[in-house]
């Protein structure tokens, strides 16, 4: 009898696993190198912001690691995005995706790590999100902490993005980092990798003197931009727009030029001023908007695109056409 019972839980068990756990594991998570085994390879690092492997592991294993990610510079309320990755996927569908994070003792208060994801209506996670940046974050301090999210991709969705970051508070000036491992993401047909969402630059066209110049969108024609060239390095750009409700607004950023593209990632708009002669310099105050990149494909169009989390702004993207340059720069 007691042989019987024995060999019952046995054969009990046995079909518990068939019913239970064999689908669990058939869901194929879509992340390359989630675990951060050795390195970083995989993942897409964002205009050379601050992420390095480390041997912390959720898992205290010796043999492997995680990601160290940081947020540096004055907190502007936006995560800047440092790894990514991109993948082709079409139409409605359940997507989960999550991962285990750590936020290490000696942070500033409120630091927050995030790991997001976002659908767009194109192959290459290009431009605007279909839903803007949905995310799951911890703000855990000391521990590690198991993070998770399901949503219903749109119906016209073609590819979606993870990616990772850590935000840090408004107005914080000391450096943030967070640990991050264990990511997934699970996708109905878990589609193949494909590569980095950044368009691939023109072959040889680099950013030169002649940039400085008027920029804009012709097919809306009423705003536009003005950059430039301090040196091969470096640039001043400001964007003369509206807000959502139709309020004038300059958008200006010192960037980074790195062959044909200029990174803005401290842009910002300015309150507290008052038409001469009332105007008082020491009035003024910098508002962090967040986000601009430009990528040109020669002398004389590019297009730029742009992230933000200002109230009466959105997130987005469009081309630009040169409408006028300084007088003596012409395109090599």
């Amino acid at each position: 009898m007691q042989r019987f019972r024995l060999l019952f839980q046995i054969f009990s068990t046995i079909i518990f696993l068939l019913t239970v756990c064999l689908p669990v594991q058939a869901q194929t998570n879509s992340i390359a190198n989630p675990g951060f085994e050795t390195d970083l390879s995989g993942w897409a690092k964002a205009f050379g912001r601050p992420g390095v492997w480390s041997p912390v592991d959720a898992g205290g294993s010796g043999v492997s690691g995680s990601a160290l990610l940081g947020n540096e510079g004055t907190g502007d309320g936006v995560v800047p995005f440092v790894l990514v990755q991109c993948f082709e996927f079409e139409g409605a569908g359940l997507v989960e995706w999550g991962g285990d994070l750590l936020i290490p003792g000696g942070q500033p208060s409120g630091t927050q790590a995030f790991i997001f994801l976002e659908p767009f209506d194109n192959s290459t996670c290009f431009g605007n999100p279909i839903d803007g940046l949905i995310s799951t974050a911890s703000s855990q301090v000391g521990d590690w902490n198991s993070v998770s999210k399901t949503i219903t991709t749109p119906s016209e969705t073609l590819s979606v993005r993870v990616s990772l970051g850590v935000l840090k508070p408004f107005g914080e000036m000391a450096d943030a980092e967070a640990y991050f491992d264990n990511i997934f993401l699970v996708l109905p047909d878990s589609p193949p990798v494909i590569p980095p969402p950044d368009p691939p630059p023109t072959e040889g066209f680099e950013v030169n003197p002649s940039m400085s110049a008027s920029w804009f969108n012709p097919a809306e024609s009423g705003h536009g931009i003005m950059i430039h060239l301090f040196d091969e390095n470096t640039a001043w750009m400001c964007w003369f727009t509206f807000e959502l409700t139709g309020e004038p607004t300059w958008i200006c950023a010192v960037g980074t030029i790195i062959g044909d593209t200029i990174v803005f990632e401290d842009a910002f708009t300015v309150e507290g001023g008052a038409f001469p002669p009332n105007f008082d310099q020491d009035m003024i105050v910098e508002i962090p908007w967040g986000t601009i990149v430009i990528v040109f494909t020669g002398c004389n169009e590019g297009s730029m695109t742009w992230t933000t989390s200002a109230p009466g702004f959105t997130s987005g993207s469009m081309p630009l056409v040169r409408l006028g340059t300084a007088w003596g720069l012409s395109c090599p």
